[in-house]
Order: structure tokens, then sequence, then C-alpha cells
């Protein structure tokens, strides 16, 4: 990777950006719920510095710095939703509609086309690096999409934190969902790793 800034770093920082500011709206929920959380644990969990990107990144090492804030992202991301699911399993659904509500108000125009809305996706959902590849088009027109994840790079954030990895690609969905609410296009998973775009 290069040696200065160029799109793709813009481009992977605002999708790190992303999921930080997910987890800051999980965070909130927890707190506007009061649910007992540990608050020396809500420190951990707040998002580290969102500065603009030149304010922050190691010029000397984009590529390495990149790769920390993603791994940063994920661990906070996995911890905050297993800590707050482990004292009551039955808080998922309030956060899923908290992942649905941010989805919506990051939303794919009512005109976008099929793959319209999978570039949105993949302009905005965190997948590791772009050299990760993890996801595959399998089929492609107008009004439909389809794709699969390759790999699966972010259960391990989720066992390392004592939870389960399923718990991500439920919330993922219900992001995706918000962000179709008002779009014409909807978006089905048969399994975590196989994913549809199709006409409402």
């Amino acid at each position: 990777m290069s040696a200065f800034l160029g799109p793709i770093h813009y481009w992977l920082y605002n999708k790190i950006r992303f999921q930080e500011d997910l987890s800051k709206s999980i965070l909130d929920c927890a707190e506007k719920n009061d649910w007992d959380m540990d608050r020396t644990l809500i420190k951990k969990y707040a998002s580290s510095d969102m500065k603009p990107l030149e304010e922050l990144i190691d010029l000397a090492n984009i590529h390495g710095w990149l790769q920390k804030r993603i791994k940063a992202a994920e661990e906070r991301y996995a911890r905050l939703v297993t800590d707050i699911l482990s004292a009551d399993s039955s808080r998922i659904s309030e956060i899923e509609k908290t992942a649905f509500d941010f989805g919506s108000k990051n939303p794919a125009a009512e005109s976008d086309t099929a793959s319209d809305i999978y570039r949105k996706f993949d302009d905005t959902l965190l997948n590791g690096m772009p050299c990760d590849r993890v996801n595959s088009v399998t089929s492609q027109d107008s009004t439909c999409y389809t794709w699969q994840q390759c790999q699966d790079i972010h259960g391990s954030y989720w066992v390392d934190a004592g939870g389960d990895p399923a718990n991500y690609y439920r919330l993922r969905l219900k992001v995706m969902e918000g962000m179709l609410k008002n779009s014409k296009m909807k978006v089905t998973a048969s399994d975590f790793n196989h994913y549809k775009l199709s006409i409402k």
C-alpha cells in the first residue's frame, strides 16, 4: 500500500467509522434502557478518536494503522454486544431494533437498483481490508443481486469475547434491512454466507 493517502484509505476509514457509530448507537441503547452494565466497561466500549483521517493516521505505516483500527472496532463491537446479552439474552430484540434504526439513517435511495445497493453495502459495511476479498458476487442484474461471503473474518472476534458469532450476522442483516427501509429492494439471507437483493 502506498505511503500517501488516497481514496481507498478514506473509503476504508469511513467503513470503520460506520461500525464505530453502530457500536455507539448500541451503547446509547443500553444506557437509555438502564441496562446495568459495569460503568468501568462503558469507557472501554466508547469508540476511540474518530477525527479526520489525515489528523490520525501514521503515514509511515498506513496499512498497519488501518488494520489496527479495524481490529479495535471489531473487538469493541463484539465485547459490547456480548456483555449486554450475557446479562439477559432477550435484549437481542431491542439491539436488533437499534441496528435497523441505525441502518435507516444511512438509507439507500428509493430509485437505487440492486447493483447500486450492493455497492452501497460494500462502501459502508466493514469487511476487513480490501485485500481480504470477503464477498464474491454470484449473480447480478438490475432487479436481483446475489453474493456469498467467502470467509468469516468477523466470527473470531465474537468467540474471543465469549459470544456467539451468529449475533454479528443477525445484527448486520438488520442494518442492511434498515438501509432498505424506503427502497423498492429487499435483502434476504439463506444463511450467514449467502445473500440476495431482490424487488420487494
